[in-house]
C-alpha cells in the first residue's frame, strides 16, 4: 500500500510538473505556437510522458482551466465572514474579481476553452467535469442569493435568472481586467472596474437597477 501511494504522488507531482510548464508557455501572447514537445523540455520529461497524462495539447489546457477555477471556488468559500447575504455578496463579487485580476497568466487558456469551437470538440468526459465545477459554484452561490431573498437583503426574482444575469456581468468585467488599459477605453485598471462592477452587481441584487 505505502508503495501503491508513493508511485501515486510520484505520477501526482510530475502531473503537476507537466501542467505548470503548460501554463508558464501559454501565458505568453504566441501560446498558441506552443507545441507539445516544448511543453515536455519545460517539464523535463519525454514527450511520451507528456502524452502518458493528457492526451493532447487541449487537455493540458483544458485541465489548467479546470485548476484555475478550483482555484476560483475555494478563494470565494474559504474565510468567508459571517454577516447579511449583502455584505457577503458584496465579499464575493471583489474576491472573485480580485483573483482573475491577480492570474492574468490564465487569461489565453480561459478564453481559449470557453470558445465555442473548444467545447463542440470537447471529450464527453470533459464536458462533464466543467458542469460538475459549475453545479458547485450554483450549489454554494445559490442558496445565499436565496438566502438574500428571505431576509428581503436582495430582490425576490427566480433564482436561475439571477444567477444568469451575475455570470454576464461578472464574464464581462472579466474581459475588461484582462484586456488592460490598452484595449480599455473605461479605464481598465482594477481600482476602477472592480467597485464599479461590485456596485453595478449589487444594486441588480438589491433591486436598485
Amino acid at each position: 500500500m505505502a508503495r501503491s501511494d508513493r508511485k501515486q504522488r510520484e505520477l501526482d507531482c510530475r502531473e503537476k510538473e507537466i501542467l505548470d510548464a503548460a501554463l508558464l508557455l501559454c501565458s505568453m501572447p504566441d501560446w498558441e505556437s506552443v507545441t507539445v514537445e516544448q511543453i515536455a523540455t519545460g517539464a523535463d520529461v519525454s514527450k511520451g510522458t507528456v502524452y502518458n497524462h493528457f492526451a493532447s495539447k487541449d487537455e493540458l489546457l483544458f485541465r489548467l482551466m479546470i485548476r484555475f477555477y478550483h482555484g476560483l471556488l475555494v478563494k470565494l468559500r474559504d474565510g468567508l465572514e459571517e454577516g447579511a447575504p449583502r455584505e457577503q455578496f458584496r465579499s464575493i463579487i471583489q474576491r472573485g474579481l480580485a483573483y482573475h485580476a491577480t492570474h492574468p497568466e490564465y487569461r489565453y487558456i480561459v478564453q481559449y476553452c470557453e470558445r465555442a469551437d473548444f467545447k463542440e470538440r470537447a471529450a464527453p468526459g470533459w464536458r462533464d467535469d466543467f458542469l460538475e465545477l459549475d453545479r458547485a459554484f450554483q450549489e454554494w452561490g445559490g442558496p445565499m442569493i436565496e438566502r438574500g431573498m428571505a431576509t428581503g437583503d436582495f430582490t425576490q426574482r427566480p433564482i436561475q435568472a439571477v444567477m444568469l444575469g451575475i455570470h454576464a456581468s461578472f464574464k464581462g468585467a472579466i474581459t475588461l481586467l484582462w484586456a488592460g488599459n490598452d484595449w480599455c477605453p473605461a479605464g481598465g485598471d482594477t481600482e476602477t472596474i472592480i467597485p464599479a462592477v461590485t456596485d453595478f452587481i449589487m444594486a441588480g441584487l438589491e433591486g436598485r437597477g
